[in-house]
Order: structure tokens, then C-alpha cells, then sequence
């Protein structure tokens, strides 16, 4: 009796400990419960991952070789605004920094260089000329039209001789002939051996701003031609802002002439002799001043004589 007792008054203390819900308030204690030790077993996995990791990084701190950064170089800037522009065109369309120009390369060439060493912007550039083509005596008989005070006020310069000090060119040696085993040097070769040269040699541009170097053309038999220098992966292509040959993204023509006047048009027959050699010099005369084309899928513009606008 005494025991059913005890019993009786155990049984009713256990009831009044059992809290009443349903079974959706279970559900949520037990997802609850498990979040919170999920979150704290992956936290106290995190912080032991992170100091073997700190541990394996600061063992190794020495012996690791200096990584380059992913982030592509911006352009250089053009002192030429028409040119700029595209150029920035084209970066923001495609993250590409080089300027990559075919056609008749070397008229805008001649026009950047000889813009870049005059004033009032004194650069020194450096000139990797692969096709041994470059001719430095052309830019002195190059003028500068886009050099111009803030007043906008157009301005022509033309270069003084010492000013080709400050134009250094590297040509490397012809090719081999294709039955010669002997190979050619890779591309970033010259490239590095030029910025050495510009960086510590004692040349006459020490105190002058290297604005980059310009490679142009490339011999068909090498692999590492102009229209591929950009993607150089050397710390040294880095330098290279400007690449000219058969492929580029900005080509050059000479603008077209057709007519003298409105509505007509140059014709040598049915002309003398001296009709007609005046009727040619007038037309080459033309064309000379009618400048050069520049043209591409972000924009064109002219230069030379005929100057105009970006459209």
C-alpha cells in the first residue's frame, strides 16, 4: 500500500515536468538546436584551417617567387586626343592597353613619335623595329599639329635634330634562312635587353619620362610578331604600348580624293600634254593635303593636312 503510494506521487511530479506542444514547435527546437552545433563545428574548423595555413604560409614566405597581378595594365596616354580617345574606346570595350595599328603604320607613327619627343611633352621612346624600316630622319620633316596651348589654339612644331636623341631603336639582325638551324630569339628577349638599356645604360634621355616602347613589324618565319606582342606574358611586355604590322585593331589608309570641286571629277583623256600633267599635280597635290585615315570599329579620325574630328 505504501508503495503504490510512492508511487502514485512519483509518477504525478514526472507529469507535471513534461512540457505540452505540438509537434510543429518540436520540429523548429530541433533545427534550431542543430543550426547552432553545425554553425559551431565549422567555425571551429575555419580557425584551425586558418592557422595551419598561416603556419604553412609563413614557412614558405622565402621560397615563393613573386607573383604578377591579374590586373591588365591601363593605357598609355596619347598625346594625340583624337587617337586617345579610340584608344580608351577600345580598352573599356575590351580591357586591351595596346595600341595595335596595320595599314600605312608608319604615317601615324612618325606623327605619335614626333608628337611625344617635341614640346611641350619631352618623352623618350624606345623603338623595337623588327622590319629594319624606321626611318628617324622622317620625323623631322614630321609637324605636330595636336600640340596646342589649353587656349585651343592649333600649333605646329617642328623637331630640332637633338631631339632624336631621345629616339632609341633597337633592330635586331635578319632572320636565319629557313635551311639554317639556328633559332631565332624570342620576342621578350630584345624586349628586356631594350629595358635594361633604357633603365641603366648612360644615355642622353636620363632625365626625360620613358613613355613606352613600340614594336614594329615582325618576321612571318617567328612566332613572336608584333600583332602578338601585347599577350606576352614577360614582365617587359608590359612596356609595350604601341604594336604595328599586318594585323591591328586601328588601320591607316590615305583619305580618299575624288574630286576637285562639286561634282567633278579628274580625267587625262582627251587632254594635252600640259593639261594633263597639271591636272595630276593638282590631284597629288590633293592628296597630300587630304591627310591620312585612321579607322576602326570604336571610331576614325584623320590626320595630316586634312585633320578632323573622332567620329
Amino acid at each position: 500500500m505504501q508503495r503504490a503510494a510512492v508511487a502514485s506521487v512519483v509518477g504525478a511530479r514526472m507529469l507535471n515536468e513534461i512540457e505540452e506542444g505540438s509537434l510543429e514547435e518540436l520540429l523548429t527546437s530541433l533545427r534550431t538546436n542543430f543550426t547552432t552545433l553545425a554553425n559551431s563545428d565549422f567555425n571551429d574548423h575555419a580557425a584551425t584551417h586558418d592557422d595551419a595555413d598561416t603556419d604553412h604560409t609563413s614557412s614558405q614566405k622565402l621560397v615563393i617567387a613573386p607573383t604578377t597581378t591579374t590586373t591588365k595594365p591601363e593605357p598609355r596616354h596619347f598625346p594625340i586626343p583624337f587617337l586617345n580617345e579610340l584608344v580608351q574606346r577600345h580598352f573599356r570595350a575590351t580591357s586591351t592597353a595596346t595600341l595595335s595599328i596595320s595599314g600605312r603604320h608608319y604615317e601615324l607613327l612618325y606623327l605619335l613619335v614626333a608628337t611625344l619627343i617635341a614640346p611641350p611633352h619631352r618623352k623618350t621612346v624606345a623603338i623595337l623595329d623588327l622590319d629594319g624600316r624606321f626611318d628617324p630622319l622622317r620625323l623631322l620633316a614630321t609637324t605636330t599639329p595636336f600640340c596646342s596651348p589649353p587656349t585651343g589654339t592649333p600649333s605646329t612644331h617642328h623637331l630640332d635634330p637633338s631631339d632624336l636623341d631621345h629616339v632609341h631603336i633597337l633592330r635586331p639582325p635578319p632572320p636565319p634562312c629557313r635551311s639554317n638551324n639556328a633559332s631565332v630569339p624570342p620576342l621578350h628577349t630584345y624586349l628586356v635587353g631594350m629595358e635594361e638599356y633604357m633603365l641603366y645604360a648612360p644615355h642622353k634621355s636620363r632625365e626625360r619620362e620613358w613613355w613606352g616602347t613600340i614594336v614594329i613589324g615582325g618576321s612571318t618565319g617567328n612566332t613572336t610578331t608584333a600583332s602578338t606582342t601585347s599577350s606576352n606574358n614577360h614582365p617587359a611586355a608590359a612596356q609595350v604600348a604601341v604594336t604595328a604590322g599586318r594585323q591591328g585593331w586601328l588601320r591607316v589608309d590615305r583619305a580618299e580624293v575624288t574630286t576637285t570641286g562639286a561634282g567633278a571629277s579628274w580625267t587625262l583623256w582627251n587632254k594635252s600634254a600640259e593639261e594633263a600633267r597639271a591636272e595630276r599635280e593638282e590631284r597629288e597635290r590633293a592628296v597630300e593635303e587630304g591627310g591620312w585615315v585612321a579607322s576602326s570599329a570604336w571610331g576614325t579620325f584623320v590626320f595630316g593636312s586634312g585633320s578632323g574630328s573622332i567620329g
